[in-house]
């Protein structure tokens, strides 16, 4: 399910409509991957942070594009985790837990 995410997030522009929908695919994803709900929380509430923070304002290509990039190599290195070992899990939660987009 989470290479499903990210094969979607990889067609995308990075319109503001992105991050919202890409907001509640994270969340509805929680309950077929109840063990990565927090990892799927902290990704969605980023991606949240960041449209709410453009809701009403301009948005250049050069930050959507920052912003598309940081997001899918964040999901990208969530994929790889999963099978690390635990410190790295915690590592790339913290990081993603001190993230902005923007």
């Amino acid at each position: 399910m989470m290479k499903e995410l990210l094969n979607w997030l990889l067609q995308q522009k990075g319109s503001l409509r992105t991050y919202v929908e890409f907001q509640d695919r994270a969340l509805a994803l929680r309950a077929d991957e109840p063990e990565r709900a927090a990892l799927l929380r902290l990704l969605a509430d980023l991606a949240g942070r960041f449209a709410d923070a453009y809701d009403g304002q301009p948005l250049s290509a050069e930050i959507a594009t920052r912003a598309l990039d940081r997001l899918t190599e964040l999901l990208q290195r969530a994929g790889r985790e999963s099978a690390a070992d635990l410190a790295s899990q915690i590592a790339l939660l913290n990081e993603i837990g001190a993230s902005e987009l923007a």
